[in-house]
């Protein structure tokens, strides 16, 4: 009896051994995942302040700009591992239009793990109307939290990205903007094709002659993507203009 007892401790302390190993192990392969993303360019960084009317703050790693008197709100879901900083520049962009505007920060750099982030804002009483914008994977969970919370959405702007085949959004009485480079050469241009019968008939289709991928916000080229035929300046103007035609 001693020796099965015996045994039995040696077995349990080889697995436990094993499953501190296999721990250490994923701990490690996570923080490697999480490091591994874009980060912002200086132009971005830069954006992140206080300054022209505009008060600028970080609540629970959310990046906020609001501007005197905001005439309504915007919130941005970045793309897949890229840094919510990234967006500072177009965020302080559109809070320069007279929007409060949010940009959310996802865990792991993955909006889809933090889909109605946006839940929070859009429910302040102080601000009645909201766009949601999404960029890339962003546009996933964009669509998936403007279907869920139609109410006070003036408009949906998908920035190289559409509703993934859960969410049909063909029946929304907001405004839909789709924006797409045709220098794009990371989106999927049959499931974007394919995505459009679950878009309304008048959602709005623009075409960015020289846009790319990567330039909807300020970090870099994107691996695999081509370069930009115009600066992000010229790119995210027709953001700035779907935003403002969506609070119209």
């Amino acid at each position: 009896m001693e020796v099965k007892e015996s045994n039995r401790k040696k077995w349990i302390d080889r697995l436990i051994r094993v499953l501190i190993i296999v721990l250490i192990f994923a701990g490690v392969g996570v923080y490697i995942y999480a490091d591994d993303y874009y980060r912002p360019s200086l132009t971005a960084e830069e954006a992140l302040a206080d300054g022209e009317g505009i008060t600028y703050e970080e609540t629970g790693g959310d990046l906020i700009f609001t501007p005197e008197n905001p005439e309504g709100g915007v919130v941005i879901y970045p793309g897949g591992r890229v840094s919510e900083r990234a967006y500072g520049y177009l965020g302080r962009k559109i809070a320069a239009l007279g929007y409060k505007t949010v940009i959310i920060k996802a865990p792991l750099k993955l909006s889809i793990l933090s889909n109605y982030a946006a839940e929070d804002y859009v429910s302040d009483e102080e601000i009645s109307d909201w766009v949601i914008i999404g960029h890339s994977l962003g546009g996933v969970s964009a669509s998936r939290f403007v279907k869920k919370n139609p109410d006070k959405i003036r408009g949906l702007i998908l920035l190289a990205a559409y509703p993934d085949g859960s969410t049909d959004l063909s029946v929304s009485s907001f405004k839909i903007f789709s924006l797409v480079g045709d220098k794009d050469l990371i989106i999927d241009y049959d499931k974007l094709n394919e995505a459009q019968e679950r878009l309304p008939k008048t959602t709005y289709g623009q075409i960015i002659r020289g846009g790319n991928h990567s330039s909807f916000a300020n970090y870099g080229a994107q691996d695999g993507d081509s370069l930009a035929d115009i600066g992000y300046e010229e790119q995210q103007q027709y953001v700035l203009d779907a935003v403002v035609e969506a609070f119209k």
